[in-house]
């Protein structure tokens, strides 16, 4: 499933690796596994000390004498731009020293917990004895190493493990959109994956900033009937009162009702600024699910079922049709907050 790395900047440090030739068969196996052309990317990485460490990262690749090495170096940090995830600094500024950006790290590690925190050999080597949960490059080349590190997974029919696998995208993400059909307000359906969800992408730490939640599903059956307009009302009531039960004071969740929905699908991502100003909700992850599990599916032995990561295309096509300002086609549309003062 998607995990969260931490590379210290002494990854692209030329002086900090002995090697010259193991250290660029080293970074194309981690480049070409953290980001595989022909598949969904599996990773996201950590931006340390509230984006500093791009900044350094950057400047350690430009300085890079060896052209093969520099290449690899850029074409990972390109890729690292579209994945990246805001860490907030932790200790004091690390400045050039490598040990102490893997200790800054392991800080943050502390605060929320990384997959891996990936450190030149010498750092690796000066901290090893304080944590296990420093890794050194050299273990990349290691098939044991990419774990659970994959695109598509097995996922248990179980609401509390259904929502830790989708853990980081609650915490790291500026909007979450979850797309599922069958959310009703309550009974033998989604409302409680749903319910659950968005407890989990509140409850953040503080320096990780606000998040915008959307809960997408379906309406009631044939919108022509004369009926339908308070068939509509029902449900969404019934929705609204189940999500506010859960919502503290200053929270909102958009609930956007269409006429039929097939898929169930996790849209999550950053918003960025354009040249004018205009702040957009720019796409990161998307997680296709098969099933959503009910309270009901833990009282009996169920197989497990299929999740995987969107590939670009995927995540783009879905964005547009869920997510995107201006989109069309809903027939209801929400905004649902906490009733308590």
């Amino acid at each position: 499933m998607l995990a969260e790395f931490a590379l210290t900047p002494s990854i692209f440090d030329e002086s900090a690796h002995s090697d010259q030739e193991e250290w660029r068969e080293q970074l194309r196996e981690l480049g070409s596994t953290m980001f595989p052309r022909t598949a969904a990317w599996p990773v996201m990485i950590s931006n340390l000390y509230e984006g500093s460490w791009e900044n350094e990262a950057l400047t350690l690749m430009k300085s890079i004498k060896d052209q093969k090495a520099r290449l690899l170096c850029s074409d990972i940090l390109t890729n690292i731009a579209k994945t990246m995830v805001l860490r907030p600094a932790c200790g004091e500024w690390p400045g050039d020293d490598p040990t102490a950006w893997a200790e800054e790290a392991l800080a943050s590690h502390d605060d929320f917990p990384m997959d891996r925190i990936i450190a030149c050999k010498a750092s690796y080597e000066s901290l090893r004895s304080k944590s296990r949960s420093i890794r050194c490059i050299d273990e990349v080349q290691d098939s044991g190493f990419w774990k659970d590190v994959e695109s598509s997974w097995s996922q248990t029919m179980k609401i509390n493990d259904q929502i830790l696998s989708l853990r980081k995208l609650c915490v790291h993400s500026g909007f979450v959109g979850l797309i599922t059909p069958h959310i009703y307000g309550g009974g033998d359906d989604e409302t409680d994956f749903a319910i659950e969800l968005i407890k989990s992408s509140f409850d953040r730490p503080k320096a990780y900033g606000p998040v915008e939640i959307e809960i997408h599903t379906e309406g009631p059956k044939d919108p022509t009937s004369c009926d339908y307009e308070a068939r509509l009302n029902n449900v969404v009531n019934g929705i609204a009162i189940a999500f506010r039960r859960v919502l503290n004071p200053g929270q909102m969740v958009r609930l956007i009702v269409w006429p039929k929905l097939l898929d169930r699908y996790l849209i999550a991502g950053v918003h960025t600024e354009l040249l004018d100003g205009t702040r957009v909700r720019s796409p990161r992850w998307g997680v296709s699910m098969q099933h959503v599990a009910r309270k009901s599916d833990e009282r009996v032995t169920k197989p497990p079922t299929q999740w995987s990561l969107f590939t670009s295309k995927q995540l783009s096509d879905e964005f547009d049709r869920y997510c995107k300002s201006g989109v069309a086609g809903y027939v209801r549309s929400i905004e649902i907050s906490s009733s308590r003062l």
